[in-house]
């Protein structure tokens, strides 16, 4: 019943409503919101940018260098990233390159040799990029240091004692 006086209350609301506002004196057509557009044969371009050689772009290509495949023949960082991994040592994990600078520089090598430096794999300690070597390897590399200082040394000698014989001769 409640439900029932409310609908009645809520009628009569309305109707109040309809008589508060002013009555129109006419009423306007609308048309209908629908619009027909006439076919046309205006081709619209894409959206995409055709390059002209578009069609190398999905040709893949096999790699010279690094032996991958890299799409449209681009060869960038794909390609330099694949070329660095594959020069990996096997031994040790290492790029040898990375460390071939710090051998020359501290222990006058020619190149990083990992069997030196690393004379177990297993106990290989690094911090970051750096090798931590153990005392007994840190030993040899001074022993040989010194025994190629020895050697300059050595050649160094026989080369005043030959430039000597060479300005006595004259």
């Amino acid at each position: 019943m409640e439900s029932a006086d409310a609908l009645n209350s809520e009628g009569t609301d309305s109707v109040v409503a309809m008589e508060s506002v002013d009555a129109l004196d006419f009423v306007d057509v609308v048309p209908d919101s629908v619009e027909e557009v006439p076919d046309s044969d205006v081709v619209l371009p894409d959206s995409i940018e055709v390059l002209p050689d578009s069609d190398q772009l999905d040709e893949v290509v096999h790699c010279p260098r690094c032996g991958t495949f890299h799409a449209g023949g681009v060869f960038g960082e794909a390609c330099y990233e694949a070329r660095r991994e594959a020069r990996r040592c096997a031994r040790c994990g290492l790029l040898h390159e990375d460390y071939n600078l710090a051998a020359r520089v501290c222990d006058k090598m020619e190149k990083f040799d990992c069997e030196v430096y690393i004379p177990d794999v297993h106990e290989l300690q690094m911090r970051g990029d750096t090798i931590l070597l153990p005392e007994h390897v840190m030993k040899k590399l001074d022993e040989q240091y010194s025994m190629k200082k020895l050697e300059e040394q050595k050649l160094k000698q026989l080369e005043s004692q030959a430039n000597d014989e060479c300005i006595q001769d004259q």
